[in-house]
């Protein structure tokens, strides 16, 4: 029998084609069609976008050094919620549990899931000098990451490349940002994953994917802090905003579906769990929830003068009182601004949710910040008019495509509401060439042919800009150059590492400890045993109580801080345990952390005893 090959078929002319080593089939260089379409549109895209890439390369070159020198040293330990998420990654990445005790459902799990990837793969537990400086290695790369997307959404919300980046660096370099995202807070990861969505949202693509990958960006930010959905309906506005009512249904139903079913996902955990519903013997999801909206203890209102929320927003504007509420006083003329509409939205949205009288968490302002910087540069961008040299028109013949700079990049707002703008149709990147390859304003749509005008208000906004930009030149280095100092040079947590590698090298195993989070994992991967015991489990915990039957009179050791009255009065175990101790070693300029020794009864208050069981 013989065999005969069958002709290949050339899908351009329906004849055979050669072989794939002839002309056609190979180019020169022994390239494949797919290798120099790919390589084409590599150039294409490269050649459209190298002014961003530069600019932005610059500022997270600048950004990255003032987050990553000292990141571990400034702030010091001043919250032990950066040590209970590092501790729950501990046990995800150890023990396979998702939590270092019983998980009671108080956060989605998935932002400390975030940072257990990050310590497996980078091994960073193993590495560096504190367990929470692992959990900080990875806010610096969720901050680098934030920052890009911070950039690009500020692109597609049309401002200007110098915009863009001042957006950039005033998110980035505010002390107030610095001091909140260094700490390994499930904030900053869930402002990573809203960013996100929202530069899906506002793709210039309309698609359904960039709306699936929307809504799956809006879930991931749930899964890391469950407080992200107050901002929801601003995602889903803007979404809304930069529609094609073409596919808008479609497009609608791919960002809810995916948002609702991986959001589900969660109450499905616990409903397999068997942990939906409150019952006797476990915790509940529903229970949980319940807590955390009616029964937690409210900060008060920040129209209260003595109230907690009050008193957050003193400590806010300490740290630094300019871009807070620079970026609040900007949001105002920002919702009538179309393309600024939805991110005044999401600030003004986290601002008036300080006058009710509810819970404000430590790091609450931390959603806030990318908005306010973003306010603030928009608004400079609206200002600053748009130059267009008098020969571009000429050069380009008005409907050409000039490259665009900084500085003069035409404005492209979104479609208005209730008008249809065709998709472009553009050519195959095989078939672009890099002398040809449109720029980053050729994506601009629309290019307007903007009326000229008048000389006088022209002239007022640019003195406008002016002075705001003069007056913040004058004003920020003076007040942020010495906090930046501090931060780049501080060792603020150095009484934390001090008095846990003190405990480790000095204190034999036996002992019972009781400590913060912030130590409780140093302790753990040094091996110490008994297990150290989380001072709010002590009166909390169940499990803990049973397994202490005397109460505080079983603990051998104290490693903590200052408690305030409020916490000594909730937690009536681990008061009374301080109050029968004794100081073996303090550390800090102030004593900021000691160790103390519990004084058992009737044994002496003294550091050493030959009496058996003191």
């Amino acid at each position: 029998m013989t065999t005969s090959a069958l002709p290949l078929l050339d899908r351009g002319t329906g004849t055979g084609s050669a072989p794939a080593d002839s002309p056609r089939g190979r180019r020169p260089g022994g390239l494949t069609d797919s290798v120099v379409a790919v390589r084409d549109r590599i150039s294409v895209w490269l050649l459209a976008h190298w002014q961003s890439i530069i600019i932005l390369a610059v500022v997270l070159v600048v950004c990255g050094l003032v987050h990553g020198i000292n990141q571990d040293g400034w702030p010091g330990r001043i919250n032990d919620d950066e040590g209970t998420y590092t501790a729950q990654a501990y046990a995800m990445e150890y023990w396979g549990q998702i939590a270092h005790y019983t998980y009671w459902y108080d956060h989605p799990f998935g932002g400390w899931l975030l940072i257990a990837v990050y310590t497996t793969f980078t091994h960073a537990f193993e590495r560096v000098p504190t367990a929470v400086a692992a959990a900080r290695e990875c806010m610096f790369v969720v901050h680098l990451v934030s920052c890009a997307l911070l950039y690009l959404l500020a692109r597609r919300l049309a401002l200007r490349r110098v915009f863009s980046a001042a957006a950039v660096l005033l998110f980035s370099l505010a002390p107030l940002a610095v001091w909140y995202q260094r700490m390994a807070f499930l904030d900053n990861i869930a402002v990573m994953w809203v960013l996100a969505a929202l530069v899906c949202a506002a793709s210039p693509r309309r698609s359904a994917g960039a709306a699936i990958w929307a809504g799956v960006f809006m879930a991931f930010a749930f899964w890391s802090k469950e407080t992200s959905l107050i901002l929801l309906p601003a995602v889903y506005l803007l979404l809304r905003q930069h529609r094609d009512r073409r596919n808008w249904r479609f497009v609608r139903q791919n960002f809810l579906g995916f948002l609702t079913v991986i959001c589900g996902l969660y109450v499905l955990y616990a409903v397999i769990k068997n942990e939906l519903f409150e019952g006797a013997g476990h915790v509940s999801l529903i229970g949980a929830t319940r807590w955390q909206l009616f029964e937690r203890p409210a900060s008060g209102s920040l129209l209260t003068a003595d109230s907690g929320t009050r008193g957050m927003a003193s400590l806010w504007l300490g740290i630094d009182p300019y871009l807070l509420c620079a970026g609040v006083v900007a949001a105002f003329p920002a919702l009538f601004v179309r393309r600024l509409r939805m991110v005044a939205v999401l600030l003004l949205i986290q601002f008036a949710f300080m006058f009710r009288n509810g819970y404000m968490p430590y790091a609450y302002v931390t959603a806030m910040l990318p908005f306010a910087a973003l306010c603030v540069a928009g608004m400079l961008d609206v200002l600053l008019p748009y130059y267009r040299p008098p020969a571009a028109d000429t050069a380009r013949g008005r409907s050409g495509n000039m490259a665009g700079s900084a500085f003069h990049d035409p404005p492209r707002d979104p479609v208005p509401a209730g008008e249809t703008r065709s998709l472009p149709l553009r050519a195959p990147a095989s078939a672009l060439t890099p002398a040809s390859a449109p720029t980053s304003a050729s994506f601009a749509t629309p290019l307007p042919v903007a009326a000229e005008p008048a000389v006088l208000a022209t002239w007022i906004r640019l003195v406008a800009v002016a002075s705001i930009v003069t007056a913040g030149l004058l004003t920020l280095p003076d007040h942020w150059a010495p906090k930046l100092h501090t931060a780049l040079t501080a060792d603020d947590s150095a009484p934390s590492r001090e008095a846990a590698r003190w405990y480790i090298e000095n204190i034999p195993d036996g002992n019972i400890v009781v400590t913060d989070d912030n130590i409780w994992t140093d302790l753990e991967l040094a091996g110490k045993k008994p297990e150290p015991i989380w001072f709010y489990k002590l009166d909390l915990d169940p499990a803990v109580r049973e397994k202490l039957k005397n109460g505080w009179q079983d603990v051998d050791y104290f490693i903590l801080g200052d408690l305030t009255p409020v916490t000594l009065n909730s937690l009536p175990m681990v008061a009374e345990g301080l109050r029968n101790s004794v100081v073996v070693k303090s550390f800090g300029a102030h004593g900021e952390i000691a160790i103390r020794k519990v004084i058992k009864p009737g044994c002496p208050a003294t550091l050493t005893t030959t009496i058996p069981g003191c």
